[in-house]
């Protein structure tokens, strides 16, 4: 069996960790080096591993690229990468490069239903906004019981028990939402939780729903928390009416999952 390398583009430690361990997990054999800018000389430890992250312009001859954040100053260097494009950030339009689909747009997509036929809300976790979403969040939690006050990296206002809306014009989730009707037609309504990784999409159909769903969610009856719906492998649909389905899942697993795919198309595995 042939033996795959690849090269993993990243500026950001949770979603970059989580794919990591499911690489090695499912691909044991393959030769998995990381690049970035700004975790570039820095060093990252998995499950089952370390490596040293290295600068975009030392990209050589692996076969696979995988691009999970923007690449932008390093953008000149890895498009002349000549192989197989996994790209999760929208940077690359080649018809030949596996697109990773941001999670609700992946499930909204997969729904082959037209837009104008579907309306949307949506209860999104810390995990959007990365790393330093969730630390965020963590520390605001922690500073309410111990009445201290830190700097936050990305949320100007408390979310630790509480809840953001969402505008397309203003607001922290306003660039998400346009993004988001941008590539899937529907404009949702966001709604951001204290929550790190779990999501709910609720889509709501002009007509009554006469889809089975069988194909993006797994049916396994009632599942009474969040977190023991962020432990399963695919989203669940939660709850379904004539013309309404909810499902939940967990928004990083959710990536995964696409990019695993799309590995195992190139790899033939």
């Amino acid at each position: 069996m042939r033996h795959y390398s690849a090269a993993v583009y990243a500026n950001e430690n949770l979603l970059l960790t989580e794919v990591l361990d499911k690489l090695e997990s499912e691909f044991p054999m393959m030769g998995i080096k990381v690049f970035g800018n700004s975790l570039a000389h820095t060093a990252l430890t998995t499950a089952t591993n370390e490596y040293d992250v290295l600068p975009a312009g030392m990209v050589g001859d692996e076969e696979i690229l995988l691009v999970l954040s923007d690449p932008k100053d390093d953008l000149e260097v890895l498009k002349n990468f000549d192989g197989d494009i996994v790209d999760f950030t929208g940077t690359f339009t080649s018809e030949e490069v596996y697109r990773i689909e941001e999670p609700l747009a992946y499930l909204i997509n997969a729904m082959k239903t037209r837009p104008e036929e579907m309306e949307a809300v949506a209860y999104v976790p810390a995990a959007v906004f990365g790393k330093n979403g969730i630390d965020d969040m963590i520390n605001q939690t922690r500073e309410l019981f111990t009445f201290t006050n830190n700097e936050n990296k990305v949320f100007d206002e408390r979310l630790a028990f509480n809840m953001f809306f969402s505008d397309k014009e203003e607001g922290i989730l306003a660039g998400m939402r346009k993004k988001l009707e941008a590539e899937t037609g529907v404009d949702a309504d966001l709604r951001l939780g204290a929550v790190s990784t779990g999501f709910v999409l609720d889509v709501y159909f002009k007509k009554d729903v006469n889809k089975e769903f069988g194909n993006i969610t797994d049916m396994v009856g009632f599942i009474p928390t969040m977190a023991d719906i962020c432990s399963k492998p695919r989203p669940v649909l939660i709850s379904r009416t004539r013309n309404r389905v909810s499902i939940a899942g967990d928004y990083i697993s959710l990536i995964c999952a696409q990019i695993m795919d799309a590995f195992k198309d190139i790899t033939g595995e």
